[in-house]
């Protein structure tokens, strides 16, 4: 996959060479938001960029024991909306990262399977969980066709690429 990416990266460069660097934010601007987009569809159904399944959420209890989410339940309800990811493009590249700090967290925590508080008990012990890894962020197959689709239109604006 690094070699396609770079491959792919290179006959980019060549295209971007021949455009005025105002064309190349503009186009950057609108493949930022195509990926975003698409990211987001993926985390909102719960899948990783590989087209495999996201682990399934555990169930979480009370300090009773009585279930206050059920397992399996839909994950990252901030995380899935456009607001919770900023596009910075520029003549050069685009770059597609959380708005926040807080938000920059819990990404980070599930995309890496790190470990991370989940609450205290009364007498003031921190209670950690570890997460599996939950890739949020990265191109699917159906992303570098998109990719492929933007270099495309800015060769021929308005034409059909298939």
């Amino acid at each position: 996959m690094a070699d396609d990416l770079a491959e792919l990266e290179q006959w980019l460069g060549r295209i971007q060479a021949g455009l005025a660097p105002a064309r190349r934010r503009a186009a950057a601007l609108k493949l930022g938001q195509a990926i975003r987009r698409a990211n987001l569809m993926r985390i909102s159904a719960n899948v990783e960029p590989d087209g495999g399944a996201m682990e399934k959420r555990k169930a979480s209890a009370n300090e009773r024991g009585r279930v206050r989410q059920k397992a399996g339940a839909r994950m990252f309800r901030r995380l899935r909306l456009a607001k919770a990811w900023s596009i910075s493009a520029d003549a050069d590249g685009v770059e597609i990262a959380p708005a926040s700090a807080a938000i920059d967290k819990v990404a980070a925590v599930h995309h890496f399977g790190e470990t991370d508080r989940v609450g205290r008990l009364r007498d003031g012990r921190v209670i950690r969980a570890k997460y599996p890894e939950r890739r949020l962020l990265g191109l699917s197959a159906d992303d570098r066709a998109l990719i492929v689709e933007a270099a495309a239109d800015l060769i021929n604006p308005g034409a059909d690429v298939t």
